[in-house]
């Protein structure tokens, strides 16, 4: 996967502009769309924007008992024509979406900033990445593929707020399956945005249908109907581990996108400072919340404390706050819940913090829930910040006396979708290369350049 070519000055200034718009945008009802009709409940919820409370999106509508249901029923009754459709034709509808989408690059990006607090670069990698996959799903369509299509349910949270649940939803459509969409209840507008682009180019209804719930009912009942050919789980909350233990159909196919530690192994690594930046980047990026944001780091004694002094001087310089501003480096923790469960975590482990998990507290921040990341070292084997992932700026350091003990370590760590190693022994990285059993590896760099939407390919979505 390639890296989108950061903004440039001139691009910043529209940026700047698209934002600026943003902050205006009008405060509207966001109901359901089911079949392409507006569904509302009546219970209404405000979403706001984590970079400020005081900024607020409008009204959601929460789903009533049998919405989902009813979007599966109508998803299926759109499916008998939908999948009838000529490839080239359903081709067509996405490519329109796509000049859509770039035509209205920062405002996008602009949207995903106030609603997740992504940092403007961040944003505008998260719209890349998804004029990526629609482009990409295009223009492998056309050579025709073939299997078995029906519904797809796509849940996603935050961590990925745009490319994830339009990127996969658009490639399940292409496939010629229909889609019932649940995105993150912290940050759905720009999901609603894309849908709004898709009505415009007239995609028939049903065809994608739209259900944001607060209270997370809907992701068991999606994966529980046995009408679906299967569901996409992508991000990282407490709903979406409990996902692994619910009792699907055995036919039901589940592409599990979740986010794992993303753990980085450092062993003689040949610059211990770029060893250390590049470890920054990959763990506080987006507050630790990425998809591949790594929550772990193993390191051999002879390099642990080169290391960890490394660290803590760079992670000085890291600036917290408003990820509007072009220098800031990580902006807010999506949500005052999750930033609850960080003072928590971080509360039990206060003996072993080297640097951070404190408030930042200045006249633009009190409206955000803003912390410095937490450095931590010297926790038990017991511990579960040590194994699991919290998807919080949490970075665990574990310090092993061997190469072959920190194998061992990744071994028994929860790493998801990936893991890294910084060293200059060819031989060591041969060895993790093939020893570690991940979907993607990354050597002496950071995981800034892996991006979310995995199974984001129409033959992921055939049986």
């Amino acid at each position: 996967m390639t890296s989108p070519e950061p903004l440039s000055p001139y691009d910043d200034e529209k940026f700047e502009a698209a934002f600026q718009a943003a902050l205006q945008m009008k405060k509207k009802d966001y109901p359901s769309y089911i079949g392409g009709i507006k569904i509302a409940s009546g219970n209404e919820f405000v979403v706001r924007s984590p970079i400020d409370g005081s900024i607020s999106f409008g009204m959601f509508q929460e789903p009533e008992d049998g919405i989902t249901d009813r979007a599966v029923e109508v998803a299926l009754k759109a499916h008998a024509a939908w999948e009838k459709t000529p490839m080239q034709d359903r081709i067509e509808y996405f490519e329109k979406l796509l000049d859509i989408v770039k035509a209205q690059r920062y405002r996008l990006a602009a949207t995903v900033l106030l609603s997740s607090g992504m940092t403007r670069q961040e944003s505008a990698e998260e719209i890349d990445r998804l004029i990526e996959i629609i482009s990409r799903e295009c223009a492998n369509a056309k050579s025709g593929m073939k299997g078995k299509t029906g519904v797809w349910g796509v849940i996603t949270s935050y961590n990925s707020p745009l490319a994830s649940p339009v990127g996969h939803a658009a490639a399940a459509m292409i496939a010629g399956n229909t889609v019932v969409v649940m995105p993150s209840r912290y940050c759905p507008v720009p999901v609603y945005m894309v849908y709004e682009m898709m009505e415009t180019i007239g995609l028939p209804p049903g065809v994608m249908n739209l259900v944001v719930d607060r209270k997370d009912r809907t992701y068991e009942q999606l994966a529980n109907d046995l009408r679906l050919e299967g569901i996409v789980i992508s991000g990282s909350a407490e709903y979406l581990e409990e996902m692994i233990f619910l009792q699907v159909d055995d036919e039901l196919k589940v592409l599990n996108e979740l986010k794992g530690m993303n753990p980085i192994v450092v062993h003689r690594p040949g610059d211990i400072n770029a060893a250390a930046r590049d470890i920054l980047t990959s763990a506080f990026r987006y507050s630790g919340q990425r998809l591949f944001s790594t929550s772990k780091i193993i390191v051999t004694a002879e390099d642990g404390s080169k290391l960890i002094n490394a660290l803590l001087e760079k992670a000085k310089e890291l600036k917290i706050g408003d990820p509007a501003d072009a220098d800031v480096f990580s902006g807010p923790i999506i949500s005052e819940a999750n930033a609850k469960d960080f003072v928590k975590r971080t509360e039990k482990t206060k003996g072993n913090i080297l640097y951070g998990a404190k408030k930042v507290d200045d006249e633009f921040t009190r409206n955000g829930q803003y912390f410095t990341p937490a450095v931590i070292a010297g926790l038990g084997n017991d511990d579960d910040l040590m194994y699991m992932d919290s998807g919080l700026p949490i970075l665990c350091i574990k310090t092993v006396q061997s190469f072959d003990s920190a194998l061992d370590e990744l071994a028994e760590t929860e790493c998801g979708l990936s893991a890294g190693i910084m060293s200059k022994d060819q031989r060591a990285v041969e060895r993790f290369l093939s020893e570690t059993d991940v979907m993607f590896k990354f050597v002496n760099e950071s995981s800034a350049s892996l991006r979310p939407g995995v199974y984001a390919r129409a033959e992921e979505f055939l049986k």
